[in-house]
């Protein structure tokens, strides 16, 4: 088994690590082969055991493409996290004024817009070329990417930040129906 991510040259050299350590890390924890091609770009990787592991180390390196720190990206090992990248072409037509107002968006001012979503969420964003990334758990990775593509597609921050609450305050009531239904229940 053996996958072939494209990295930019730019990222190529945090993937290898000083000296090599990131890449031995990442080889050393999926039990995979990692080789790196610089004059292509090209990071390659095998096992021949496992498919899964191939899929782990893929999904770490391209996380790393996308411009999370290893450490980030290593949370990609937790059987309940996984890596959504969100192109900004697919709200953004070819215009590079357009894709950095787009980006300064979903970052927000000062971060803030970020670090409200990576808070609520529990996740960890990375707002990198043309995409924004997100790592987290499964669950609540599809509500951060529904918030992220809102603001790609021109929602306004307050109309994203009520949803947000909205969230939060169903989350609540989720949670309190819950613990009643437990309540009712007649133990004798």
């Amino acid at each position: 088994m053996e996958e072939i991510v494209r990295v930019g040259y730019n990222r190529l050299p945090v993937v290898i690590g000083p000296n090599g350590t990131v890449k031995r890390e990442i080889q050393r924890k999926t039990k995979t082969k990692i080789e790196i091609d610089s004059t292509l770009s090209e990071v390659t990787i095998s096992s021949d055991k496992s498919f899964f592991e191939v899929h782990v180390a893929k999904n770490i390196v391209s996380a790393i493409a996308r411009g999370f720190s290893p450490e980030n990206a290593y949370k990609l090992l937790k059987d309940n996290f996984s890596l959504e990248i969100i192109p900004i072409d697919d709200y953004v037509k070819h215009s590079k004024h357009r894709h950095t107002q787009v980006k300064g968006r979903v970052i927000g001012r000062e971060g803030r817009i970020k670090q409200i979503i990576e808070k609520k969420y529990n996740c960890i964003i990375s707002v990198y070329g043309k995409t924004v990334s997100v790592i987290g758990d499964e669950e609540r990775i599809k509500s951060a990417r529904e918030a992220i593509e809102k603001i790609l597609s021109g929602a306004k921050h307050s109309t994203v930040l009520k949803s947000i609450k909205r969230d939060s305050l169903l989350e609540g009531y989720k949670e309190v129906k819950e613990e009643e239904k437990i309540d009712d229940i007649d133990f004798k």
